[in-house]
């Protein structure tokens, strides 16, 4: 479900960031750095969220017009640790209300691979909520519709400079007001709890798109014989390994189980080791955790087992879901559409 963004939405939330920018009481400098904070950077953290809950109450609305939600507009220090919803108020029957439900909204992008969150911030939640069939998480992404736009050229920030002022340096940007707010999923607590993985603080952040299409290159050099054949395996379960030598595998994904036949092949050197899967059948590979992955007959992959980020420990006890298995969560029945939750929360709410 979709909620195309209006001036007044993003007057709302810009007004927001420049009024906790400007408050005296607010630290002036990063957590982590203490490096000074600027405008840009209050912009950077407000922007992008206050549009995702104003998107995500007006959805809620067109499903059900009766009650009107309420957003914490105060002005609270940027890092504070909240122990409440993101939705906290309703307006029904021309009266206010505290909401039944603790709805957390969270921006999703392209290249996230779990949702969730941590566990410490979820037993937050439940004793707030006292029953996770009351803990709601949405979570949204942002796009926008003007066409011949770069990514670049989307940004937030730059896309509403070009239509409150008139400086040609922001011509470039693309229409503020094609910027949309799209859910992209919402899961409840007993959703999260029941399919969900806890991964351990000093654990390790994985990758979850497992098997990835492969280029030219090294297409020609599987094809040319120049890396080690493993041999071929029909059904069973599929061996997991680390991409980095000084890293344990991804033990924590469970079992790989194979319906199909596969080739193996390896490319190794003292640091690092790569293997690609040439599918020698149509072949199936599931996870509970990961889902379900479809392999094509004839095609090479790249079994693509790496650690995500820079730094890939976890600082953090996480409860999380692979993004990517929600389609497959949902076709099990184990978790509603977005859709469904929505008019749950809309309802309910």
């Amino acid at each position: 479900m979709e909620y195309n963004l209006t001036k007044k939405d993003f007057q709302t939330a810009f007004e927001f960031a420049v009024k906790y920018h400007l408050d005296p009481t607010k630290s002036g400098t990063t957590r982590t750095a203490g490096a000074a904070r600027s405008l840009g950077d209050v912009l950077d953290s407000f922007l992008l969220g206050k549009l995702a809950e104003i998107g995500v109450i007006n959805i809620l609305q067109s499903l059900n017009p009766r009650k009107q939600c309420v957003l914490d507009f105060d002005l609270k220090p940027i890092y504070e640790v909240k122990n409440e919803p993101d939705i906290i108020g309703v307006i029904e029957n021309n009266l206010s209300r505290k909401p039944n439900l603790f709805t957390e909204i969270k921006n999703t992008g392209r290249s996230d691979h779990w949702l969730g969150l941590t566990l410490e911030q979820y037993e937050t939640v439940k004793k707030s909520a006292k029953d996770p069939n009351k803990i709601f998480i949405v979570g949204v992404s942002i796009g926008n519709n003007d066409p011949d736009k770069s990514q670049k050229e989307k940004d937030l920030l730059g896309a509403y400079l070009k239509e409150i002022t008139n400086l040609k340096t922001f011509n470039k940007f693309a229409d503020a007001y094609k910027t949309f707010i799209k859910v992209e999923y919402a899961i409840s607590g007993v959703e999260l709890e029941r399919n969900g993985t806890v991964f351990k603080k000093n654990g390790l952040f994985y990758n979850t798109d497992l098997f990835v299409d492969i280029g030219k290159f090294f297409k020609r050099a599987l094809e040319a014989g120049k890396f080690k054949d493993l041999g071929t395996q029909n059904g069973g379960e599929l061996k997991k390994y680390s991409q980095n030598k000084e890293l344990p595998p991804p033990n924590i994904f469970g079992a790989l189980k194979l319906n199909g036949k596969i080739r193996t092949f390896e490319k190794a050197n003292d640091k690092s080791v790569r293997r690609f899967i040439y599918a020698e059948t149509d072949a199936t590979i599931t996870n509970e955790i990961l889902g379900e992955f479809k392999l094509e007959n004839g095609k090479y992959y790249f079994y693509d087992m790496r650690t995500v980020g820079r730094n890939p420990v976890l600082a953090r006890n996480n409860i999380w879901i692979a993004k990517r298995s929600l389609s497959y969560l949902q076709e099990q029945g184990l978790i509603k559409s977005a859709e469904e939750n929505l008019k749950k929360i809309a309802e309910d709410i």
